[in-house]
């Protein structure tokens, strides 16, 4: 009696290739949604992080051409300021420097945006929201009274100024919350010197 070889597959080694097959599925499902969320962090990390630098050029820029003495508050350390009031030169007339009209460059109320102003208070009030994206606190502060961060200043707002002679050092935390809620934080900060 001859015997004849089986065909196909039974129940129980269908059902074991199902969930063979179901699992992988599911591990490569995670690791695809583990690079998606990777790729949209470092997404959101890059446009932060070019926000923040063309926001402290911007400041830097106007800033640059302004009296270390026509400068308020005068902030030394360890005392930031978020507000910065000054008055660029426009130039030399008959021996002496004509200045142009009162700027600020702060945060608003609310502590989340960058504003430019000229003439504020005046009349020809000029305002200007330059981001809206800043943090409440500059990255790693906590407002407790200590230095949190490191860099010999306690409880710093989002954007703050500290001046050294005719120096300016601007610090900025910008943040973003993502899809699942979790939030983005990029710091810059740069130095400038006053040249008038």
């Amino acid at each position: 009696m001859s015997q004849r070889g089986r065909a196909g597959f039974t129940v129980i080694e269908a059902m074991i290739a199902l969930v063979i097959v179901g699992l992988v599925l599911t591990k490569l499902t995670l690791v695809v949604d583990q690079a998606r969320r990777a790729h949209e962090e470092e997404s959101v990390c890059m446009a932060l992080d070019d926000q923040a630098l063309e926001l402290i050029d911007r400041i830097s820029y106007a800033l640059y051409g302004s009296d270390p003495q026509r400068i308020t508050p005068f902030m030394q350390t360890p005392l930031p300021a978020s507000e910065i009031h000054f008055q660029v030169t426009l130039g030399v007339e008959n021996g002496e420097a004509v200045w142009g009209e009162p700027e600020v460059i702060g945060l608003s109320e609310q502590g989340d945006s960058v504003y430019w102003g000229q003439n504020v208070g005046e009349a020809d009030e000029r305002m200007v929201v330059w981001a809206n994206t800043v943090s409440e606190l500059l990255q790693d502060e906590v407002l407790n009274g200590v230095d949190d961060n490191g860099n010999d200043l306690a409880d710093e707002l989002g954007l703050s100024f500290v001046m050294d002679g005719k120096s300016i050092t601007i610090r900025l935390t910008l943040e973003r919350s993502k899809d699942d809620e979790k939030t983005v934080q990029v710091t810059r900060e740069t130095t400038i010197t006053c040249r008038n």
